[in-house]
């Protein structure tokens, strides 16, 4: 196989980051994500790929549902703030306040462009990541500026 070719054709597949929030048996996680599309409209499902060796990965199997924050145009920086685990603090996540979702009282972050609420409907364990199928539940949109999306950032994720 033509490996730079490889790479670089899959790192040409455009992506926007989007912080996942997931909490099971009193853990959170929350983590940057950017492999995800839109999968079906009836029912309206979205397909994830998810580290399958991260904390993240391991709560959201545990939970079975999720809060996919989507982040603005400008928000590189708290992006970043998501690429290792943290905790809450009161109600905070890396320093960025959120409210809970309705359905699943998941961290939603109001600043950030909007939210999916999801429910796991299929894991498919093959490779270095998972493929997470998941059923959207409920949607808000709090601000349309754009998306951040991984080529603006000089950032590289794939391949």
């Amino acid at each position: 196989m033509n490996e730079p070719a490889k790479k670089k054709l899959l790192q040409m597949i455009p992506h926007a980051l989007y912080i996942l929030t997931a909490e099971a048996n009193g853990h959170h996680a929350a983590s940057t994500i950017s492999w995800m599309t839109q999968a079906s409209f009836k029912p309206p499902l979205i397909v994830l790929g998810v580290r399958a060796d991260s904390f993240t990965f391991d709560i959201l199997k545990q939970s079975s549902n999720f809060v996919l924050n989507y982040l603005g145009a400008d928000q590189k920086d708290i992006a970043q703030k998501f690429f290792k685990h943290v905790e809450p603090v009161d109600n905070t996540l890396a320093g960025e306040p959120f409210v809970h979702s309705p359905l699943h009282k998941l961290p939603v972050f109001p600043h950030m462009a909007g939210y999916l609420e999801c429910t796991v409907v299929d894991i498919v364990e093959h490779g270095d990541h998972a493929v997470v199928v998941a059923e959207v539940l409920e949607a808000e949109l709090s601000q349309a500026n754009g998306l951040l999306l991984l080529s603006t950032t000089g950032w590289s994720y794939g391949g």
